[in-house]
């Protein structure tokens, strides 16, 4: 504790001996050099990783401290140090360096790596499947409510980041939205304070533990106008089908009437059977009474 304290005292004096103090606890040779407002990874250097413990009684201290820090501190300046030590880190690898169209798998990285990634400010986008809050512990920093989500990213397959922040949209504020179990559209910004061990329905397993300022959401905006103004295009397009397969079928059956009609009077006009045995029997009698060729010449 009282380590903690010290270091805390010598962290109040970087507003007054910023440039200093940067220099001092920096080695020279580090590539992320502390961001303006960005504090300095040694300063969790005794935070333990993988403890059972959670956050232990030792670390609660620049647990609060940290949040304090990202609240009061801007956001669009926490997403720039992160992303210059995305630039930092990917310039240490020769595969991501030489290819800067290849997208460095972060989560992996921070998961198999995590000593090159404490203490610094990281951004994460991915799906949320858990939201909780719950009262803070007593500190100095007036933080009230704590909230906590657990992150899926692309490359994490079902291992999550579990992300504490002070912060989230009105709509999360008593966690997820009804009737849903997960949201996507999700970025955080934080500070990497630990590899978090916590217990999973098999084992015992680790995740990234990131404290930030606030969860960011953005759901995809849907145009309700849009969408009524398309069901009605819609509907009315069924409608003319429906109208047009009706006029083809009262064409078809005006046809098929007419065809019958022209046939029913052809029939009509055409010799009936009987008058046809008729005739042929009237020309038979005919042929009998008149006398053969042979006994006209006998006679």
């Amino acid at each position: 504790m009282q380590s903690y304290l010290r270091i805390l005292i010598a962290t109040g004096l970087v507003g007054i001996f910023a440039p200093i103090f940067a220099v001092a606890q920096e080695p020279a040779t580090d590539p992320f050099k502390p961001f303006p407002d960005q504090l300095a990874p040694s300063l969790f250097n005794e935070v333990q990783d993988r403890d059972f413990r959670g956050i232990i009684p030792e670390e609660k201290v620049l647990y609060y401290y940290v949040l304090k820090h990202l609240r009061e501190t801007s956001l669009n300046d926490q997403k720039q140090a992160a992303e210059f030590n995305l630039q930092q880190r990917r310039s240490e690898l020769k595969t991501f360096k030489d290819h800067p169209e290849i997208t460095l798998p972060l989560f992996r990285d921070i998961f198999k790596n995590s000593s090159r990634h404490k203490g610094r400010l990281v951004t994460l986008t991915g799906r949320v499947r858990k939201l909780m809050h719950y009262p803070a512990e007593k500190n100095e920093y007036g933080i009230k409510t704590l909230y906590e989500a657990w992150l899926f990213t692309d490359d994490s397959q079902q291992n999550p980041t579990v992300v504490v922040c002070t912060e989230v949209p009105q709509a999360l504020q008593n966690g997820l939205p009804a009737g849903t179990d997960l949201i996507d559209h999700v970025t955080v910004t934080g500070y990497l304070f630990k590899m978090y061990a916590y217990n999973a329905q098999d084992t015992t397993r680790v995740a990234p533990l990131i404290l930030a300022r606030q969860l960011e959401w953005s759901p995809p905006i849907t145009d309700e106008k849009g969408s009524q103004v398309f069901l009605q295009l819609m509907a009315g397009a069924f409608i003319i089908l429906i109208a047009g397969v009706a006029v083809v079928m009262w064409k078809v059956m005006q046809k098929d009437k007419q065809f019958k009609e022209k046939r029913l009077q052809a029939n009509q006009d055409q010799v009936s059977f009987d008058q046809l045995e008729s005739k042929t029997e009237s020309t038979q009698a005919e042929s009998k009474s008149e006398p053969k060729s042979d006994d006209k010449n006998q006679n």
